[in-house]
């Protein structure tokens, strides 16, 4: 008897499995398409009525981490969250005093120039315990640093967030790839900002404690978690982040500044700025509301209107030969350190 009724059982099992086969074999929907992800570098169709912003701001995912203090929550602080922040798709003051309307965070580093590493290493290890596996790019900024996003989710698109690179404004130091500015603002991959925490802030030996500049020790510790320093000069060479106001910039940077040591490209003195420029360091509140007035509310009439439209995604393969040729890049500074 109970082996009639097993053999009954199995059959039944037998037979809807072979049911479910062959329905796979012949059906000839979607719904038994692959799902399978890979990557697609072609150039997506916008839905009707969906801007490229409001697009991007989807699929390019960026954390920001600013650099401020308790002091300034009401009044740089306030002001990067009015403006630029809040078009981030998340927020984060790295400080030492909470503020949950602001969105400050104590770090419990005390408040010293001497002390800034290690708050931004502190920043960093909570943005990743936190947030690491939530977004694509991780930026990080000065509390005086405004950020054109929209231009620098436009920048990242074509980058995969699991490659190990980040980006900003290139400085030479004396170690051989330099570092990105952080008063330009630098943004970390996915990868990158994991390779950071995994490897490098649990290391002395890849990330010493120290009293130097931030930029430049977090420079360090990527460099050697095998984090590329990227290139985010434009097709004619022009930079997209920039160390400086745009008064100290233009018509033209003076020679015979602190630059003319430290930049790890030449900068064009007479001509240096990107037109799909990402940042300005050293910008004062008023700077933050005439960049808001320009960029967003003016509005010239007559002339033809520019379209931009979205590069193709790199592949795995493409990817990998971008960063070899970032890596195997040389300062053309000449000058003496």
């Amino acid at each position: 008897m109970y082996r009639n009724i097993l053999c009954l059982v199995l059959g039944l099992i037998v037979g809807i499995q072979l049911t479910e086969f062959w329905g796979y074999m012949t059906f000839t929907t979607d719904e038994y398409e692959s799902t399978a992800i890979a990557v697609d570098t072609a150039v997506p169709s916008l839905p009707q009525k969906v801007s490229l912003a409001d697009w991007l701001y989807q699929e390019t995912r960026v954390l920001c981490l600013v650099l401020t203090m308790p002091k300034d929550h009401p009044t740089k602080a306030a002001k990067v969250k009015a403006t630029w922040g809040g078009r981030c798709n998340k927020l984060i003051f790295m400080s030492s005093q909470d503020d949950a309307e602001l969105g400050a965070v104590n770090l419990n580093v005390t408040e010293n120039r001497s002390n800034l590493y290690a708050k931004v290493r502190a920043g960093l290890a909570y943005a990743y315990e936190h947030y690491g596996e939530d977004y694509d790019w991780f930026l990080k900024a000065d509390d005086d640093t405004y950020v054109i996003m929209e231009n620098l989710r436009h920048f990242l698109y074509p980058y995969d967030p699991e490659a190990a690179v980040y980006f900003g404004y290139r400085f030479r130091t004396t170690y051989p790839h330099g570092y990105m500015s952080g008063g330009a603002g630098y943004v970390l991959s996915r990868d990158a900002l994991r390779r950071l925490n995994l490897f490098a802030l649990n290391n002395t030996k890849f990330c010493p404690p120290s009293s130097r500049p931030e930029d430049r020790q977090i420079g360090y510790c990527l460099l050697n978690v095998g984090v590329v320093a990227g290139n985010t000069r434009d097709d004619t060479g022009h930079e997209r982040f920039l160390p400086l106001n745009p008064r100290h910039l233009m018509p033209q940077l003076q020679p015979g500044t602190w630059l003319d040591k430290t930049f790890y490209f030449k900068m064009n003195y007479s001509d240096c700025c990107s037109d799909t420029s990402i940042s300005f360091h050293y910008s004062k509140s008023y700077d933050f509301d005439l960049y808001e007035y320009f960029l967003y509310k003016l509005k010239v009439l007559g002339l033809p209107k520019t379209s931009y439209t979205l590069p193709k995604r790199l592949d795995y393969k493409q990817m990998e030969e971008k960063l070899q040729y970032w890596n195997e890049q040389v300062s053309d500074n000449q000058e003496k350190l």
